[in-house]
């Protein structure tokens, strides 16, 4: 509506100067409408917001002179961008304020950048997940410091927030121990700024997290230990007085994560004792530690992991505290949830014991009658996937029958709850014999070939219709 108002004015303008002078389109008109667009949320608004930037550059040019983009309107445009969603989206974010700042160092005094517009495109390229972004936001911040420091400008300010931002991307870029190198070099950054009076740049307890998360998802064999330095770090600089580092679940968790993904001999027994800490320091009355879902199902991943002997009795232990604590005390933190269950049934999936196998075929099938009687929660693809392993790791293969009725069993119900997709399918093929597989999923080929109803909920179908957090990742704090 604003777009085809301004679009009016132009018209009505252009056609008699003289008549409409006071309709004479300007820059602020114009920012208005851009930072209409901004807003909206409609799928197009970045390519909309963008072509009024372009309009007006080819107004100006013509010889209007009250239409210039200025701060303001590149900020509003790149801002769209940055909130649109779309793949590269972060990239042109990024283009824009590299152009902006161009012609502001050539002599356009109206293009400075400001807190804004950095933080924008920091936020845009830290969320996008593309490839290098975590160093493209780097580069910004950067620039950002640099103009504070050599620009004596109160209007860009970098604070702790955009660099653990930075971090954030760093964290998340796959970039391995160079990525939780990097974290730790700009967390001295941070603290060599502070120290020199910098008093909005202090690093916190999210920062100190950040670089832990970097080192827990480095695959770095040494990670575990190094997120325990941290940590440690962390708890002498609180002690020190220094509350604002003070470790809290998140670290923990993390730590807890670092060990479970470690593969290391004893990481299960290691991420344990950093629960009983938690739990101790909990019972002691700091809140600030309190284990939560995550927590527990973390742990349990950690004995999934380890292959060692009584894993899986370990895992259903685990399971069993938490439903005990949440029926003792109705602390939604403290809940089981399709998570939790799908780390017991991978800890039975994987149970290199030829001892210990009996057991965990039981404990499996124990916990997914436990799910299914849940009202409030349901297997998920990554579940049917889990029992499906089970059946082929722990069944013997020359027992063809139990096999087939245990499998036939799984899949009927992840048929019916729509969950099926191609890793079901691809698990369902290993357990049981081709000619089984073919019977099961009556002569269909892959999961796009499947009706929908049997595909309806599961993440990446052709068929799925609601968009679902994936399911090997769908953890909170």
């Amino acid at each position: 509506r604003a777009d085809a108002l301004l679009a009016n004015m132009i018209q009505l303008h252009q056609s008699d100067p003289v008549t409409f002078a006071e309709l004479r389109p300007n820059t602020y008109v114009f920012n208005t409408v851009i930072n209409c667009w901004a807003k909206s949320k409609e799928p197009d608004a970045a390519s909309k917001a963008e072509e009024m930037l372009v309009a007006m550059g080819r107004l100006h040019a013509s010889g209007i002179p009250n239409v210039k983009a200025d701060a303001f309107t590149y900020t509003a445009v790149i801002d769209a961008w940055a909130k649109s969603g779309y793949r590269g989206a972060a990239a042109r974010a990024d283009q824009l304020l590299d152009k902006m700042e161009a012609k502001y160092l050539a002599g356009d005094v109206d293009l400075r950048p400001n807190t804004f517009t950095y933080n924008a495109v920091i936020n845009a390229l830290a969320k996008s997940g593309e490839a290098g972004a975590a160093a493209r936001a780097e580069r910004v911040l950067q620039n950002m410091v640099k103009r504070h420091r050599n620009g004596g400008h109160d209007d860009v300010n970098p604070t702790t927030i955009n660099f653990n931002t930075v971090l954030d991307a760093w964290a998340k870029s796959g970039g391995g121990r160079r990525a939780a190198e990097r974290g730790e070099e700009i967390l001295e950054w941070m603290d060599r700024l502070h120290k020199n009076g910098n008093s909005n740049v202090k690093p916190d307890t999210i920062t100190f997290n950040a670089v832990l998360d970097a080192w827990a998802r480095s695959g770095d064999r040494m990670a575990p230990h190094r997120a325990q330095q941290i940590l440690n770090h962390m708890d002498e600089l609180c002690r020190a007085g220094n509350k604002g580092v003070k470790p809290d679940t998140y670290t923990y968790n993390t730590l807890i994560n670092a060990w479970a993904k470690s593969g290391e001999k004893g990481s299960a027994s290691r991420a344990e004792q950093v629960l009983s800490i938690m739990e101790q320091r909990f019972r002691n009355g700091d809140n600030d530690f309190k284990p939560n879902t995550r927590t527990y199902t973390s742990v349990i991943d950690a004995w999934a992991k380890s292959g060692e002997k009584g894993a899986a009795r370990r895992a259903e232990q685990i399971l069993s505290t938490m439903q005990s604590l949440y029926k003792a005390t109705g602390d939604v933190d403290v809940k089981p949830n399709v998570l939790t269950a799908n780390a017991v049934c991978n800890a039975c999936a994987f149970t290199k014991i030829d001892h210990d196998k009996a057991e965990a075929l039981a404990i499996a099938f124990r916990v997914f009658n436990w799910i299914t009687s849940q009202p409030d929660m349901q297997a998920d693809a990554y579940t049917y996937t889990i029992l499906l392993s089970v059946c082929s790791n722990l069944l013997p293969r020359e027992d063809r029958d139990t096999r087939f009725n245990h499998a036939r069993a799984f899949f009927e119900s992840c048929r019916r709850t729509g969950y099926v997709n191609d890793y079901v399918l691809r698990k369902l093929r290993q357990t049981v014999t081709d000619e089984d597989y073919v019977s099961l999923v009556e002569y269909r080929g892959d999961a796009s070939s499947m009706p929908a109803s049997w595909t309806c909920n599961a993440r990446g179908s052709n068929h799925s219709s609601r968009g679902r957090k994936g399911w090997t990742q769908r953890r909170s704090k």
